[in-house]
Parts: structure tokens; C-alpha cells; sequence
């Protein structure tokens, strides 16, 4: 793929992608890696996040998932509150 000047994303959902938001993020997904490389999607589905997006490019993973939001969320609540604002 290096060789072509690809580089591979891969999406994961919980669903199929509409066309119209795949190409979308297609698009978006093309400026991180700059001029002469061509975005190739590998798309994977995984009713385990919930809902959102996970995008894995390169080294970098975007979380976008509601399962990771919600365990955020989640020790977000568990934390101790200080409640005499000091």
C-alpha cells in the first residue's frame, strides 16, 4: 500500500456506514495525510461500541464511541466531590 501511496483507515461501527457519510469521512480522513496518498477505508462493524465511530489511522485511534463515552462518563460520576469548593 506504501509502495501505491495508500494508506489504510479503518472505520468501525456499529452499522453500515450510509454512502453519503462514508464519502464524507473519506474526504475528511484525506487532509491528515497530506498530498500524493490516497485514504483507503477498511470498514468493520462492532456492535460492542454502542454507537459512534472508532477511526484508526496510522498510529492515531479517534474514539468516538458511545461505550467509551459512557465509561468516561461513568468514572466521571465515581469521583469524589468537593462539595465545600475548597
Amino acid at each position: 500500500m506504501a509502495h501505491r501511496g495508500e494508506v489504510k483507515a479503518t472505520v468501525t461501527s456499529v452499522i453500515p456506514l450510509p454512502e453519503q457519510e462514508e464519502k464524507e469521512l473519506k474526504e475528511t480522513l484525506q487532509n491528515i495525510p497530506g498530498q500524493g496518498k490516497q485514504v483507503k477505508l477498511e470498514k468493520k462493524i462492532d456492535p460492542n461500541i454502542l454507537g459512534g465511530l472508532v477511526v484508526e489511522f496510522g498510529q492515531k485511534v479517534f474514539d468516538m464511541s458511545i461505550k467509551t463515552r459512557a465509561a468516561q462518563m461513568e468514572r466521571f460520576l465515581c469521583e469524589p466531590t468537593n462539595l465545600d469548593g475548597k
